[in-house]
C-alpha cells in the first residue's frame, strides 16, 4: 500500500482499536473488491466466511485478518467457515494485512488441510499467495481507503456498513 493509505489506516487504527479496526480493514476490502469489478461482494460481520466475492466463474470466499506482528490467529470457526463455503462452490482464501509500512494485502489460498489452528506465521501464508489478484486490487484498496477515509473517521464502521448496504442492492450476480 502506499504511504498516504498506510498513514490513513494507522490514524483509524489509533482511533477505534485493534478490534474495531480489523471490521473496518474488513469491510474497506470490500468495498475495493466491488471498486476492482467485482460484481458479486457480500461481506459478513459476523458467523461464517468474512468476504464473498464473485464475478466470471471465479468465486472466493476470503477470511480477513489484520496484524501488527509476523502472525495471525486461525480459529475453528474460521476453518469451518472456509470449509462450509467450498462445499458452495467457492476457492476458500485467507487475507491478511500487515500493519505495518511498505506492507500489502496477502490473498493466500491454503489448502484447508494444510491451514493450521491457532497462530499461521504470515511467510507461511506467502507460500500460498494469489499475486494476480493482489495486483488487482492493490491500487483499489489504496483509492478506497483515500476516498473513504475521512467518512470513516468521522462515522467509523457505521459509515462502511451503510456503503456496503447501497452497493448490495445493485448486486445482481451469484
Amino acid at each position: 500500500m502506499d504511504v498516504r493509505t498506510f498513514q490513513s489506516l494507522q490514524k483509524l487504527r489509533e482511533k477505534y482499536g485493534p478490534g474495531i479496526f480489523g471490521k473496518i480493514a474488513q469491510k474497506l476490502l470490500a468495498v475495493a473488491f466491488r471498486d476492482a469489478g467485482f460484481h458479486h461482494v457480500v461481506e459478513r460481520g459476523v458467523q461464517g466466511v468474512d468476504i464473498d466475492v464473485a464475478d466470471d466463474g471465479v468465486k472466493y470466499a476470503l477470511e480477513v485478518k489484520t496484524t501488527q506482528g509476523q502472525t495471525i490467529m486461525v480459529s475453528e470457526d474460521n476453518l469451518k467457515a472456509l470449509k462450509d463455503r467450498l462445499a458452495d462452490g467457492y476457492t476458500p482464501m485467507v487475507a491478511a494485512l500487515r500493519m505495518q509500512m511498505f506492507e500489502e494485502w496477502v490473498f493466500a489460498i491454503v489448502p484447508l488441510d494444510r491451514l493450521q489452528l491457532g497462530s499461521v506465521s504470515l511467510s507461511k501464508l506467502r507460500a500460498y499467495r494469489n499475486k494476480e489478484l493482489e495486483q488487482a486490487i492493490r491500487p483499489a484498496f489504496d483509492r478506497v481507503v483515500d476516498l473513504h477515509f475521512a467518512s470513516v473517521l468521522a462515522k467509523g464502521e457505521r459509515y462502511l456498513l451503510e456503503l456496503l448496504a447501497q452497493k448490495r442492492v445493485g448486486d445482481t450476480h451469484h
